[in-house]
């Protein structure tokens, strides 16, 4: 039986624009058996869809922290723990000398972007296959026509992330006219990221919680440090109805974020998994290009912004409201 593995270990919204490649390439061979190279943190996010036989974990970024002799000593150890298997290929979806080094523990001939697509041209080298995509294509789109190129089969259809989301895409939660009603639901701000350059204005953030609390509904607000928790605390000070979560695993929160009515998020990795999800989300983006990452694949989402426009309060509540009414045009 064929069995190939992918290496795609970072970031969150990367890992989850390579899910698609799973159903693609099950498409192609019903009978191929893949694995997944993934750092650990972001693990639980592959394991949940069903056409991955087993994850391969690693821990580049701990083990960098404790320097170069301990980083070569997990390699090894990476690498003897997978002498038992040999691989019809080895694709780095990657294109990082990190990630080409990574693939390189395993068993069989290594494939990735060639010179002109490659994140870091020299991680070309390290390939035996080279493909590429097409310049203009989305984010989703470049990975599935690099993993379609290098497996020498044909895409076709839309994006599938995850096979239990039923049809690929979810039902629009319709709001109510009652607050009592308002109130079982859920809407999710997704504040969080690591780029300043990313960040909505935490006024904003704390204006549109008034305006969603007022109509009567629970905001969520995740976290995953203590200034994303100092960020959320800020956010909810003094506003009815806004709960800061307890922080959360990945996968814990996978499952806890599928209770939303609606999310609204700036582009961040969660926003990128609840698009996966199929959620209703307004997403926000004016730090990076919309074309390029803004989830058209998700008929249940509106994307605001673009690069060094930032949406105003009146645009995302608009959007939000339209959402919830179930009507996106």
């Amino acid at each position: 039986m064929p069995r190939i593995l992918i290496v795609k270990t970072t970031s969150m919204g990367d890992v989850i624009h390579a899910l698609p490649v799973l159903h693609d390439i099950r498409a192609h061979n019903p009978h191929m058996v893949i694995d997944w190279m993934v750092e650990e943190p972001f693990a639980d996010l592959v394991r949940a869809n069903d056409r991955v036989n087993e994850i391969v974990p690693v821990n580049l970024r701990k083990w960098r922290k404790k320097g170069i002799r301990y980083t070569v000593q997990r390699w090894k150890e990476l690498k003897a723990s997978l002498a038992d298997r040999e691989y019809d290929l080895v694709i780095d979806l990657q294109g990082l000398i990190k990630s080409a080094v990574l693939a390189k523990a395993a068993r069989g001939p290594l494939a990735g972007p060639g010179f002109g697509y490659a994140k870091e041209w020299i991680a070309a080298l390290f390939y035996t296959k080279r493909a590429g995509w097409d310049p203009q294509a989305h984010a989703v789109e470049r990975l599935r026509e690099l993993a379609a190129a290098l497996l020498e089969y044909r895409l076709s259809g839309p994006p599938v992330f995850y096979h239990w989301i039923e049809k690929g895409h979810r039902q629009v939660t319709h709001a109510h006219s009652s607050p009592s009603d308002h109130s079982k639901q859920e809407i999710w701000f997704l504040h969080a990221t690591a780029r300043d350059e990313k960040k909505w204005p935490l006024v904003s953030w704390r204006e549109m919680a008034h305006r969603m609390s007022d109509m009567g509904y629970t905001i969520c607000l995740p976290w995953g440090s203590d200034a994303e928790r100092d960020q959320a605390e800020a956010i909810a000070k003094g506003i009815d109805h806004v709960q800061v979560l307890p922080r959360m695993g990945l996968g814990d929160l996978q499952a806890r974020l599928q209770s939303a009515s609606l999310v609204v998020g700036v582009d961040t990795g969660i926003t990128h998994l609840a698009a996966a999800l199929y959620l209703p989300l307004v997403a926000l983006f004016f730090a990076t290009p919309a074309w390029r990452f803004a989830p058209r694949f998700n008929p249940n989402s509106i994307s605001l912004g673009d690069v060094g426009r930032v949406p105003a309060v009146g645009e995302v509540y608009e959007a939000t409201t339209r959402l919830l009414r179930g009507n996106k045009i």
